[in-house]
This record gives C-alpha cells, sequence and structure tokens, in this order.
C-alpha cells in the first residue's frame, strides 16, 4: 500500500495536476488570439500571465 501511494505522489510531482492548466488555459488562449489581433508583446504578456498561473500552482 505505502509502495502504491509512494508512487502516485512521484508521478503526480513530475506530470503535474490539471488545476494549474485548467486555470491558465483561458490566459494562454487570449494570448494566441491577441497575438494574431495586436502587437507580439501584448499578446506575449497575456500568455506568460497563463504561464505564471500554471508555475505557481503545483497541483
Amino acid at each position: 500500500m505505502v509502495k502504491y501511494i509512494v508512487g502516485i505522489i512521484i508521478a503526480l510531482t513530475f506530470n503535474g495536476c490539471i488545476v494549474g492548466d485548467a486555470l491558465a488555459l483561458p490566459f494562454r488562449v487570449s494570448g494566441a488570439v491577441l497575438e494574431v489581433v495586436t502587437p507580439d508583446p501584448i499578446g506575449g504578456s497575456v500568455t506568460d500571465v497563463g504561464d505564471a498561473i500554471d508555475t505557481a500552482i503545483p497541483f
């Protein structure tokens, strides 16, 4: 039983989880759309916010 728990913890540590990706997704999509419509720094900064959210949320 302990081996399974340790294995799950290791898998989640290296793979991450869906929470950070789900919260960052709207910012990444908005950034991609803004890069088409506006100059690159604006869309890139919105995408960077999504990346920061994904990095800040460890689960």
